[in-house]
């Protein structure tokens, strides 16, 4: 009997509403979820009440392949091309991004597809979700679609679609290699895990359209679809929304997916263990692969204790996989990562990156190294915490990629762990089940969507796929998370020593190492010309070729009539629900150290969050060269605490001074801190940072109830910190090894090459703090610190970092942001702190702490100390903008990198642009809004947002031809920078001669691009932008920090000057800078800097200007030191 038996309405309510703990003392506290099902059909609909300013669609389709031509991933591309009721593509980008969002989205899973929006009201989700579901379940799928979307070839036989541009940039890289080798070994054949669901290249090439068609018919219907909401949704959505639904959209053809995989293991004697090659410019780090068959999805009780278990082990430099692999003076790896993924069953996978690649032939010059190095591996710093020597270490290195020798060193230790009963620590898994339980609801405070969007897709696939679920839909199986981790941390510790047992030790885990090879790229290079020529070959006429490629790109253009654009609703904006905060500015009568303002901001949060700006300007050029080391070393480093401090959570001072080992200090800040950095600038990617290069930012983030402690420890750190030369060595050999990886990554390599070219130095200034933490800088001056480190002569490196050290500490100009939790009294949180510093600074000043190894830091400090000082000249706000482009006129840059190590393209283009966008603070503010002194750079804004939205202009004419994967034009106001950037490109060349076109035809049929509803398009993802940054306690934070920096008394005068100016931009300002600025992007001889990297044999055609071949080798021999003994 259906449901529709005795109901008209279209959903009916399903159980009882449940509750997703958000982690605070009271377990009742939570977001409530409410399910409906669809009456004639298996079809759910999931809506969890989130009061947060942003809100998500989640459409889950579960989808399995059992071939590698990609037919869930390529169908998920051809969803967004047009739909039944709405067959105009880019009608359902149009509506997202008038809808207060940056458009649609989705990915594709093993055992899943997943499209989502997240949009800026419930009124907008409300607009979508009929549109949406009508492209899901009712596609066009027409055949010129595929051609653009999916595959084709061009009249030379270069292969292109992007699908196809997509899947060759991945399946040769180093991840996506990885996992389909350790899924071959892990499931029996034919076993869906086994196959590559986005797509093999060879095999899209041979997929046809009416497959995909087939596809969607088996898997897309009613039946088995589940769509998730969270929000700030009213009590009313279901009846106002859901029920509202057109009918037919929903209508099910019968067909019912639910089929149980196959969860049987593969047979005993089946491989375990395989090397795999993947394509690099240098043979320096692979990595090793583990992964063992977990629990059913069902167990959410073990799969969280495993979790724990993993955090355990390999979380923190502390934990014992990170004591044995990566803190050592000779590095096993530079990094672990760690996971229990979803699928049927989990899966438990631990994985080294990094790992040192010496093969068998050197296996005599390693052994020697080996030798050579013992003595310098060991110091007068063994009271550090570490037990390893580095000549044993160094024995490892040729073997490391052979069979079973990795996972042996692996199930050693984790053996030792097991034997030990945790080192004899029984309450250790107690402990780390508090460190998750803070975790979590930290996650659950600031990406609850994310938390709860994950757990449910795990409940959905189950569902569907499990074999014990019988078509039941059991949902919500983790929403009870934080009871589940109360119970797990009274366990006793013979069960984890039995999770170690069942899920580690008893069954073998499955391995693969990935082996670096120099002259892979060259042969999948060579393999791809030969494709082209076979290609060339089966066209019998080219002319008709093309033209029929043409036909089919033309047809599958966005072209909305104003007809189709009249018909998208767009929400009222005052409707978008705001997080309550409070933000104050308080100048200090009396500086705290180098902080002579806090920024205090209040928001609903129970986490408060402390960091420290301090300026650099004082640094001289070779202190800054050590930034990066001394980022990583401040908080893996050993305490040397002088007697009258209080150590942790001693009430009494120390009677005598107190070595605290760098593994006791990481241990105690897991427990008592929720997060913690030190970097230079923010939004720091250890090699760089997106802004404010000049100053250097320590943070730290906790419970409540940890403020005290955590205040103590934060200034305890940054003054008594003692850096020895078996951690200088550990990790300077670590930051190695993380550029090695770097340089294999297109899109990050791009970033450092850029910054080479665009960044002028200052005259009679020390060079820019993104110049020296750059891999380039960084890796030869590394190399130095490390050689010098295997010595043991560290004295100058300590003395080095001591002076900065010194430098921050008697820093002037800097300031101190600290968030509290509503109705708390801020002015109690500061004066902790200053407590704190004050009681610490005695001591540090005592001691002499501001001469170092016989020097004084001034000494050492920079010539030009407080010529260019990072904040204004006036007080503290503003940050100082400055151009920093070269002179590209007498130089211009077009420089081209083939590398062995990319599959495919990526090019960026930057020109100086640096226009008024802040308040300049010449005037009062009110007076300066008023005659709009920002327009320009909101014009411009707008103008950005218009061409590269989603579907927009840029899009069909890049992506949609085939061309690449992804391109933007942007506007970088810290760097005053115009961009464009185009990445995984199957053609590089005729992306950027399709940008020059595309600006071109702007200018000449401005008309057909900018209208009225363009222009709303474009304020309205800004508007979507912007909330985003203010959807969560820790975003404020961010954006009211970032706030005063720009120079605005506070966030919401930033929004306001923001939305004022971006009110006052309609057609003739946009004309106006696309005039003046835009339209350069299209003019080869307008001075700009140029960097594309290739794979190594791409020709570049002579349309787009002469390129300079250069190596990476070109750029490091500039940055080589003198040997620093």
């Amino acid at each position: 009997m259906s449901l529709s038996q005795g109901t008209s309405q279209l959903f009916v309510k399903e159980g009882n509403d449940f509750v997703y703990q958000k982690g605070t003392s009271n377990p009742d506290d939570g977001y409530k979820t409410s399910v409906y099902r669809h009456r004639d059909s298996e079809m759910r609909v999931v809506i969890c009440r989130i009061p947060r300013p942003v809100c998500t669609l989640h459409i889950y389709v579960p989808t399995i392949a059992n071939n590698n031509k990609g037919l869930p991933h390529t169908l998920e591309h051809l969803i967004f091309c047009g739909s039944k009721r709405h067959p105009d593509r880019g009608y359902l980008d149009a509506l997202a991004v008038c809808n207060f969002s940056q458009g649609t989205n989705a990915w594709t899973a093993v055992d899943h597809t997943c499209y989502t929006l997240t949009a800026s009201s419930e009124q907008a989700v409300a607009n979508l979700l009929p549109v949406y579901l009508d492209h899901v379940l009712n596609p066009l799928l027409r055949d010129q679609q595929f051609v653009t979307e999916v595959y084709h070839y061009d009249e030379n036989g270069k292969e292109q679609g992007v699908v196809f541009s997509e899947m060759s940039s991945r399946e040769n890289d180093e991840y996506d290699l990885a996992s389909g080798h350790i899924n071959n070994m892990m499931y029996p054949a034919k076993n869906p895990y086994t196959f590559e669901t986005g797509g093999r290249t060879p095999d899209i090439a041979t997929l046809t359209n009416q497959e995909i068609i087939d596809y969607h018919r088996k898997y897309y219907d009613a039946n088995n679809i589940t769509v998730v909401m969270t929000g700030a949704f009213g009590d009313d959505f279901e009846e106002t929304v859901l029920q509202k639904i057109p009918a037919e959209i929903l209508e099910s053809n019968g067909c019912n997916s639910r089929t149980p995989i196959d969860c049987s293991a593969p047979p005993k004697d089946g491989p375990r263990f395989e090397t795999v090659h993947f394509p690099s410019s240098d043979a320096d780090v692979g990595s090793v692969w583990f992964a063992w068959r977990g629990p059913m999805p069902g167990d959410a009780e073990t799969k969280l204790a495993l979790k724990i278990l993993l955090d355990y082990l390999a979380e923190n430099p502390s934990s014992p996989l990170n004591q044995r692999f990566v803190e050592r003076s000779s590095p096993l790896a530079n990094s672990i990562s760690f996971s229990v993924d979803n699928g049927v069953p989990l899966t438990i996978n631990v994985q080294f990156f990094g790992v040192p690649y010496a093969s068998a032939q050197d296996a005599d010059s390693a052994a020697s190294v080996s030798e050579s190095g013992s003595d310098g591996a060991e110091s007068d710093d063994a009271d550090s915490g570490s037990e390893s020597n580095g000549a044993e270490e160094d024995k490892d290195a040729p073997h490391l990629f052979e069979e079973r020798y990795y996972e042996d060193l692996l199930l050693e230790e984790i053996k030792r762990v097991y034997d030990s009963g945790f080192d004899g620590d029984a309450e250790a898994l107690a402990k780390a089940t508090k460190r998750m339980r803070q975790t979590m609801a930290v996650d659950m405070e600031n990406q609850p969507e994310e938390i709860i969007q994950d757990t449910l897709c795990a409940d959905i696939v189950a569902n569907h796929f499990l074999p014990a679920s019988k078509g039941a839909f059991t949902i919500g199986t983790c929403s009870r998370t934080f009871d589940t981790l109360d119970r797990l941390a009274k366990k006793p510790v013979g069960y984890w020593l039995g999770l170690v047992k069942t899920w580690l030790l008893d069954q073998k885990p499955y391995h693969v190492v990935m082996v670096p090879d120099e002259k892979m790229g060259e042969r999948l290079e060579a393999k791809r010309k030969e494709i082209e020529l076979a290609n060339v070959a089966r066209i019998a006429d080219k002319e008709a070729h093309a033209k029929a490629i043409a036909q089919a790109i033309d047809s599958n253009k966005v072209n909305l009539s104003d007809e189709v654009k009249s018909t998208v609703s767009v929400p009222d904006a005052s409707l978008i629900v705001t997080l309550p905060h409070t933000q104050t500015l308080i100048t200090l009568d009396k500086p705290i150290g180098p902080a002579s303002v806090v920024q205090s901001i209040e928001c609903d949060s129970e986490f408060p969050y402390l960091s420290l700006h301090i300026p650099i300007d004082t640094l001289s050029d070779p202190l800054r060269a050590y930034l990066v080391l001394f980022q990583e070393l401040l908080f893996s480093s050993d305490l040397e605490l002088p007697a009258g401090l209080v150590y942790g959570t001693d009430e009494q001072p120390l009677s005598e001074n107190k070595h605290i080992g760098y593994v006791a200090v990481d241990s105690c800040l897991a427990d008592i801190t929720t997060s913690k950095s030190a970097s230079v600038g923010a939004d720091n990617d250890v090699f760089s940072c997106s802004q404010m290069d000049e100053v250097f930012l320590m943070s730290m983030r906790m419970y409540d109830s940890n403020y005290g402690i955590c205040a103590r420890w934060f200034t305890q750190i940054l003054m008594f910190s003692r850096f020895t030369s078996e951690r200088i060595l550990s990790v300077a050999q670590n930051l190695l090894s993380t550029i090695s990886g770097i340089k294999r990554d297109e899109f990050s390599l791009s970033n450092a090459i850029m910054l080479h070219y665009d960044t002028k130095q200052r005259p009679n200034g020390p060079r820019w703090g993104n110049s020296h933490i750059s891999i380039f800088e960084q890796e030869a001056f590394l190399k130095n610190i490390a050689q010098q480190a295997k010595s043991g002569k560290v004295a100058d490196i300590v003395g080095s970092l001591n002076r900065i050290r010194d430098a921050l500490i008697h820093g002037n100009k800097a300031f101190l942001a600290v968030s509290t939790p509503i109705g708390k009294s801020p002015q109690t949180y500061i004066e902790e702190y200053s407590r704190q510093w004050n009681a610490c600074y005695e001591k540090y000043s005592a001691n002499k702490g501001s001469e170092t190894n016989g020097k004084s830091t001034i000494d050492a400090l920079s010539e030009s100390a407080g010529k260019y000082p990072a904040f204004g000249s006036n007080g503290v706000f503003p940050i100082e903008f400055a151009t920093r482009m070269p002179d590209l006129e007498k130089n211009p840059v077009q420089v081209h990198f083939p590398l062995a190590s990319v599959l495919s393209s990526c090019v960026q283009m930057r020109m100086k642009n640096h226009i008024c966008c802040v308040p300049t603070g010449k005037q009062g503010f009110e007076e300066e809004l008023q005659n709009l002194p920002a327009l320009e750079y909101h014009a411009l804004y707008i103008l950005t947002e218009l061409i590269s939205r989603m579907d927009g202009p840029l899009f069909s004419a890049i992506r949609g031809k085939g061309f690449a994967y992804g391109a933007y034009i942007y506007l970088n106001m810290w760097s005053g920078q115009l961009i464009f950037l185009c990445y995984r490109a199957s053609d590089v060349p005729r992306a950027i001669l399709s940008m020059r076109k595309l600006v071109e035809d702007l200018g000449d049929n401005w008309d057909k691009y900018v209208d009225d509803f363009e222009i709303n398009a474009a304020r309205s993802t800004i508007v979507s932008l912007s909330t985003s940054k203010t959807c969560t306690p820790f975003n404020i934070v961010d954006h009211c920090i970032l706030s005063n920096v720009y120079g605005y008394e506070s966030a919401k005068q930033l929004n306001r000057w923001r939305n004022t100016h971006l009110a006052a931009v309609g057609k003739k300002e946009l004309r106006q800078v696309y005039d003046k600025y835009f339209k350069l992007l299209a003019d080869p001889s307008n001075p700009m800097a140029t960097v594309i990297i290739s794979p190594p044999e791409t020709e570049l055609l002579p349309e787009i200007g002469e390129y300079e071949r250069k190596t990476l080798e070109s750029i490091s021999e500039l940055y080589k030191v003198a040997d620093m003994s």
